[in-house]
């Protein structure tokens, strides 16, 4: 079972944060990326079950290549740091439509559609955790958002990745205050309403 630590921060000037990310030690080049996510709920006006996926990965935007996913997380959050557990699989991009028409045939409802265009990296903090996945991404109607994750199997980890994501914010130049606390399908309800 993996744990997903997570932290997200807004961000005023996306050009200056990637730039700050380009000139960091031990990250990996930037992949450009595209992801759609369909929220699904069971009924109207209830909180989503589980999200579908279609995500795209390249080393430009003409050249993108994906995948779908289906993900279900046992969600919780302090202080604005997420730490989930996920359980997810993956099929072919080409599976996407089907998939979409499986979950309402089921009579699952769409709560809420998320798209997010933008740049993924890879980071090596130290030898005790894994790699940190890093996004810097603009989120239709949001605007752009950091977002970094540590997948740790160990739990004994936690704390020390909760630290570690909070250092590097602070490596990029975003405070405490540019923490994002709500999950995106929230915000984007809200805005819906």
């Amino acid at each position: 079972m993996a744990f997903e630590v997570e932290l997200k921060a807004h961000v005023q000037d996306p050009q200056a944060i990637m730039a700050i990310l380009e000139g960091f030690e031990h990250i990996s080049e930037p992949v450009c990326e595209y992801k759609q996510d369909i929220y699904y709920a069971k009924n109207e006006g209830e909180e989503p079950l589980f999200r579908l996926r279609r995500e795209s990965f390249g080393p430009d935007f003409d050249s993108l290549t994906g995948s779908v996913l289906f993900t279900y997380k046992e969600k919780t959050r302090k202080d604005g740091i997420e730490v989930n557990v996920e359980k997810e699989f993956t099929t072919s991009d080409s599976q996407g439509e089907n998939a979409e028409q499986f979950f309402l045939a089921l009579g699952y409802v769409e709560y809420i559609k998320k798209t997010k265009k933008g740049y993924s990296f890879v980071h090596a903090i130290d030898g005790f955790l894994p790699m940190l996945h890093i996004e810097l991404a603009e989120v239709k109607s949001l605007g752009w958002f950091l977002e970094m994750e540590f997948l740790i199997e160990d739990p004994s980890l936690v704390a020390q990745a909760k630290e570690k994501l909070l250092e590097v914010l602070h490596a990029v130049g975003l405070g405490d205050s540019t923490i994002e606390s709500r999950y995106y399908m929230h915000m984007l309800k809200d805005k819906d309403i």
